[in-house]
């Protein structure tokens, strides 16, 4: 018997060894997608100068990174469901790294703009399955928390991006996003065919600490005499998976929240040094103050993970939405006032990427396990929409002679709304398996 449970505990600690190594690989999965989502836009100026881009080529070639996310985010959550979330991931992650180092060699505007469009679809692909990977390699109780805090790498990723563009003062040039943007997710991809196994249903009892039954140590159960084998069961159709079976309320609910949350953070964080300096501040300040908003951003994940976790995630909730209308509504009331604007886009930094990073580790909570991914990967593709209405609602708003407190006080429906539909989703029944 000792040598039985000597055997358990070695088995238990094997596996938590490489639960260990796949959060961790899912972590960098997170700071490759925000280094990526970041990269374009901070090689954007020395991009327009070399190939004498119009306003609008500019717009198309921006807009094709979230294009790509859009598709991949769904194909990617099926193609997980379908031949497993490990492998998903490396071919995800391996797309990225050599789409990365296409842009370096791109000679054209064409060439770029596919480079984009494909490096796009990697990522989007990438996002369900490192999501879905991380959820279900920890216990059931501690996904939300585990996840949101995995999910932090986004916001680091993208101000790694930003300092990269530092560069360019030694000589390093807009290509070198690029460099490191795709050896990053080259690597991550490699080292993952040999550290990620794919989980299986109970791992996350074992990580949690609960030791395998006794059944290791009596004898096999007796052998079933043979039968017929069952008949092969047809893959669900994409509607039936996100709606059916009582799923349609979970899966809407998800949808409007990750639409509005989408869209407030993308606005804040394509219009916020925009809004700033037209509120009479200057460069430096409004630099400042983005920095500052991005760096917020990177605790917002534990701040709001542990708010929303445990017996009191519906408070959590409401105080998340709270806190970011307040925010909203103090930056754009303090208009000229620096202090009291820096600490409103602190606040903001904490509370809007916290709220976004959350959802992304709630999703999975409301599927099963076979068809988890391609519920997560769903939920982010309608949330990649919200991304692209976001910086074009500011757009329209400034271009109709609107204000920055126009702006920052016009998107508080929105914080409503998707508040209202986080919030409910509480009531929500949640999948364990």
């Amino acid at each position: 018997m000792v040598v039985e449970a000597d055997s358990v505990r070695a088995a238990s600690l094997r596996l938590t060894y490489r639960v260990t190594l796949t959060l961790g690989l899912c972590g960098i999965g997170a700071l490759v997608d925000g280094f990526d989502t970041q990269a374009m836009g901070v090689a954007g100026p020395p991009v327009i100068r070399e190939f004498a881009l119009t306003a609008a080529v500019a717009g198309w070639l921006f807009s094709g990174g979230t294009l790509g996310q859009t598709i991949g985010s769904t194909l990617g959550g099926r193609l997980a469901d379908r031949m497993g979330r490990k492998w998903a991931l490396i071919a995800s992650l391996l797309l990225i790294g050599v789409c990365s180092l296409a842009t370096v060699v791109s000679t054209t505007v064409a060439g770029l703009f596919i480079t984009r469009i494909l490096a796009g679809l990697g990522l989007g692909s990438a996002i369900p399955n490192f999501i879905t990977l991380a959820s279900e390699s920890v216990a059931p109780e501690r996904r939300h928390r585990w996840v949101s805090w995995l999910m932090a790498g986004f916001p680091i990723g993208g101000t790694l991006a930003s300092v990269t563009s530092l560069g360019n003062g030694i000589g390093w040039g807009w290509r070198t996003i690029f460099v490191i943007g795709g050896v990053a997710p080259l690597a991550a991809g490699l080292a993952a065919i040999w550290a990620i196994r794919e989980p299986e249903p109970a791992s996350s009892e074992i990580a949690a600490g609960a030791l395998p039954s006794t059944v290791l140590a009596v004898s096999p159960p007796p052998v079933k005499p043979p039968s017929r084998p069952a008949p092969a069961r047809q893959p669900d159709s994409l509607a039936r998976v996100l709606f059916g079976a009582g799923r349609a309320r979970a899966t809407l609910l998800l949808w409007v929240a990750f639409f509005f949350t989408q869209l407030i953070l993308l606005l804040m964080l394509n219009w916020l040094p925009s809004l700033v300096v037209r509120s009479g501040f200057s460069d430096t300040q409004a630099s400042g103050i983005q920095i500052v908003f991005g760096v917020c951003g990177i605790f917002g994940s534990y701040v709001v993970g542990t708010l929303q976790s445990g017996t009191w995630r519906r408070t959590g909730v409401a105080v998340t939405y709270l806190a970011i209308a307040a925010a909203l509504a103090a930056a754009g009331v303090a208009r000229h006032l620096y202090a009291p604007v820096l600490l409103a886009a602190a606040a903001a930094g904490v509370f809007i990427v916290g709220a976004q990073l959350a959802l992304y580790a709630l999703a999975p909570l409301y599927y099963a396990r076979p068809i988890r991914a391609s519920g997560v990967g769903g939920a982010i593709a309608i949330g990649r929409l919200g991304s692209v209405v976001g910086p074009l609602f500011a757009g329209l708003l400034l271009a109709g002679g609107g204000s920055s407190s126009t702006v920052l006080l016009g998107i508080e429906p929105f914080v409503l709304i998707g508040g209202v539909a986080a919030f409910a989703l509480c009531w929500c029944a949640r999948v364990r398996d």
